[in-house]
């Protein structure tokens, strides 16, 4: 490569150190690809009343994006360091996001003709609105941030998509709809009715943590690459399913003496929590 094009290059990257972002606001835009993994919870009780023997949870993909606006309280001006080479400060940020919602569940059960029934359902929403604060500690002249975040997510597609299908050869699902019981697979929309949108929990709480490394690229903004894991804790309180499932639970509550009315019956139990993982990919302003 000839010279002409190394220096400029050269005097690029050792000018990059001098635009790294100290103390004051900063304004964030960000993209986050993560995986997430529903983690459901509940008790016998009620899985006795849904007619499942177990319920375990499925691996997802969701995307979201969000704005950070954060305030950095450097380590000169506010804890008498005499430079940031190590410690560079705390921030307080605050996040506003919206992005896509997954929850994806294993319900199992046994019939005495049939024999194991898995039925596999995944829910797709969008958009999930998110919002949080962050406590923020910057490390090497604030360029890596680890960060602990609190906040909340809220559900606000009021007609989810939703994958069903099961474990169940031709012959099973054949002799499932001898008995009244269809678990073909399908596809199909979770109609929430207005009754029910107000019966249902609306917010779910969210803890996460996350790391950032901040690259500067011109003297106002700077490259954000990092990683963070979050646990979001959801209690819907009424279940929404799809109607072969709500069919299904309906005749197995009659065959046992039990009245199912999902609408009028809260499932107070039922944790629909969720496992988070990922990456951030964005762009940092100075305001």
């Amino acid at each position: 490569m000839k010279k002409w094009i190394i220096m400029p290059l050269m005097v690029c990257v050792m000018s990059l150190s001098a635009f790294a972002f100290d103390s004051g606001f900063t304004l964030g835009v960000r993209a986050n690809l993560a995986g997430s993994l529903t983690d459901p919870h509940i008790s016998k009780e009620d899985r006795n009343y849904l007619g499942a023997e177990f319920m375990r949870g499925m691996l997802g993909f969701v995307v979201s994006g969000d704005v950070e606006l954060t305030y950095i309280f450097d380590s000169k001006r506010y804890f008498n360091y005499t430079d940031n080479n190590i410690f560079g400060g705390l921030g307080w940020a605050f996040n506003l996001g919206i992005g896509q919602g997954f929850s994806g569940q294993i319900s199992g059960s046994t019939n005495e003709r049939i024999g194991k029934i898995d039925v596999y359902c995944r829910v797709f929403m969008s958009p999930v609105l998110n919002f949080s604060t962050s406590l923020k500690t910057y490390f090497l002249k604030n360029r890596l941030a680890l960060s602990f975040t609190v906040g909340g997510k809220m559900p606000m597609d009021p007609d989810p998509t939703y994958e069903l299908y099961s474990n169940l050869t031709k012959k099973q699902l054949e002799d499932c709809e001898a008995e009244g019981l269809d678990f073909y697979p399908e596809t199909g929309t979770l109609v929430v009715s207005e009754k029910m949108m107000k019966k249902i929990n609306p917010i779910g709480a969210l803890l996460k943590l996350g790391v950032e490394y901040n690259q500067p690229v011109i003297e106002t903004m700077e490259l954000t690459f990092g990683a963070f894991l979050q646990y979001y804790i959801y209690r819907p309180k009424y279940v929404i399913m799809p109607k072969k499932v709500v069919d299904a639970a309906v005749l197995n509550g009659q065959k046992n003496g039990i009245t199912i009315d999902f609408e009028n019956h809260p499932i107070n139990s039922f944790y629909m929590n969720s496992f988070d993982f990922g990456l951030i990919v964005g762009l940092l302003f100075k305001v």
